[in-house]
């Protein structure tokens, strides 16, 4: 194993319990993503667009989510119809399996 191996994204596909607002809890797959993604949100998020900051969060949240064999759990245009607080909280475990802390998921 390369002293570096570390510094890259896993295959391994993460499990998190997500509680949405009502209280009903969940068992979801997570992959993580590559830095290049999160400087994509990042930009997304600064952006005069305003179509183009709010689309940046359920991006996110549908290149992470996805079925316990890797293969992606809802598309792009699923993930925009997302009510809030399940977004919220998608969003959340998406931050937690790439272990980014609120704050600074466009720095990367």
């Amino acid at each position: 194993m390369s002293k570096y191996e570390s510094f890259f994204v896993s295959d391994e596909i993460r499990e998190r319990k997500v509680t949405l607002a009502d209280g009903t809890e969940h068992l979801l797959h997570f992959r993580e993503l590559p830095a290049v993604e999160f400087r994509k949100f990042g930009l997304a998020e600064r952006s005069e667009d305003d179509d183009v900051r709010s689309e940046a969060t359920v991006r996110l949240i549908a290149a992470s989510l996805c079925e316990p064999d890797g293969s992606s759990a809802i598309t792009l245009e699923q993930a925009r119809k997302l009510k809030p607080h399940v977004a919220s909280a998608l969003f959340e475990a998406v931050l937690d399996v790439n272990r980014v802390r609120r704050g600074e998921q466009g720095n990367a």
